[in-house]
């Protein structure tokens, strides 16, 4: 699902931007030409240490 961050907010066409996700990269992409703007890596979330208690 894409979220609209700007309508209109193209400085390349004018058209509408919005937020687009990936699982590395988060970017704000024009919906009519589809410029870039504001690319950034997404730092890797770490995974849980689970902690195994065995009864005695």
């Amino acid at each position: 699902m894409a979220n609209i961050v700007k309508i209109k907010g193209c400085k390349r066409c004018g058209g509408d931007l919005f937020l687009e996700r990936d699982t590395e990269e988060v970017r704000i992409v024009c919906l009519q030409c589809s410029a870039v703007y504001g690319q950034r890596l997404v730092p890797l979330a770490k995974k849980p240490e689970i902690k195994r208690y065995y009864a005695r």
